[in-house]
């Protein structure tokens, strides 16, 4: 980890770097993030010109923790909108600050019961004093919610998680500049989706096809007159064509939203989860817990693929 350890040139760099310490540094900073944003190594958020503005603010963080431009691109994963920190990231920066020994941790109680838990611990070199943290427990994991999430990795992994929410409290307490107060992308999962599913957002979307139907419905009235002046074969095929017409267009708009789309395949968003991480259709599928937490470019591919994703799964999945 020492790419992230930039102390002792910090003060330099800073003065250098700072995007806002003057115009003259903005634009400096700008010319940086310009040759950032055009390569194809660096995260598909930080690409283009579009995303300079987000290569700009990956530079100022580097120079406020000390830590690499680009462990802070790969490691700064953004979630509702809001720049969030991978926990392995926060503990790099934590060991490799030199102001502490390397964080370490402390388990209690026995592992498979709700009183299983852990406290990070590390020792302030300056002062030769024992930092330690919070207690974090599979008890604490429950009452709090993170436990019981679709999707939460606390079930799966309690061990990793029960680790990197120790180190969360930790440098929250005892070194909050190194976080910059960003929560890590895990916590907010756990913390901030709760109030997710709650929003109206997607009930209202579905009242939408009611008005239409009425609308395309209204012209059935209109081939009635036909008939009467056509031979009686024709009056049957002139009514068959409205009846088609309005189940045809009453069924477009339900692919319009991600849960439509899902539903017309006739899977549930946990199924294309696992097929998207075994396929590598998206990056960490994962860290989107519910449909709500999705990107608006992973829903709009999903419901432009949806005859991919159901030839897939006629396949039987990823093989």
């Amino acid at each position: 980890m020492s790419n992230l350890a930039l102390q002792t040139q910090q003060p330099q760099q800073t003065q250098a770097l700072s995007a806002f310490a003057s115009e003259a540094s903005f634009v400096s900073v700008q010319r940086m993030a310009k040759a950032l944003c055009s390569s194809t190594l660096v995260p598909e958020s930080y690409r283009g010109d579009a995303n300079l503005g987000n290569c700009i603010i990956a530079l100022e963080l580097s120079q406020r923790i000390g830590a690499s431009v680009m462990a802070v691109m790969q490691s700064m994963v953004p979630i509702h909108g809001k720049p969030t920190w991978s926990a392995a990231f926060l503990i790099a920066t934590v060991n490799s600050c030199g102001r502490f020994t390397p964080m370490r941790f402390r388990w209690q109680g026995k592992e498979g019961t709700d009183e299983w838990g852990c406290r990070a611990y590390a020792t302030e070199k300056e002062t030769n004093q024992e930092l330690v943290g919070a207690l974090v427990t599979i008890a604490m994991a429950k009452s709090e919610g993170w436990y019981g999430k679709n999707g939460s990795k606390w079930k799966t992994m309690p061990e990793q998680m029960l680790q990197y929410r120790a180190a969360t409290f930790w440098t929250r307490a005892y070194a909050p500049e190194l976080s910059l107060g960003m929560k890590t992308s895990d916590e907010v999962v756990d913390i901030e989706t709760e109030a997710v599913p709650a929003k109206p957002a997607v009930v209202d979307v579905t009242p939408s096809p009611s008005p239409t139907r009425r609308k395309k419905a209204e012209p059935a009235p209109t081939p009635a007159p036909e008939p009467a002046p056509a031979p009686e074969p024709e009056p049957a095929a002139v009514v068959v064509e409205p009846v088609v017409e309005p189940a045809v267009v009453a069924e477009v708009p339900a692919p319009e939203t991600v849960e439509g789309t899902l539903a017309a395949i006739g899977i549930t968003y946990q199924r294309l989860q696992e097929i998207a991480g075994e396929l590598g259709w998206w990056e960490k599928p994962e860290q989107f817990a519910t449909i709500a937490d999705l990107p608006e470019e992973i829903s709009t591919w999903i419901i432009r693929n949806r005859r991919g994703i159901a030839r897939q799964i006629a396949k039987g999945g990823a093989k």
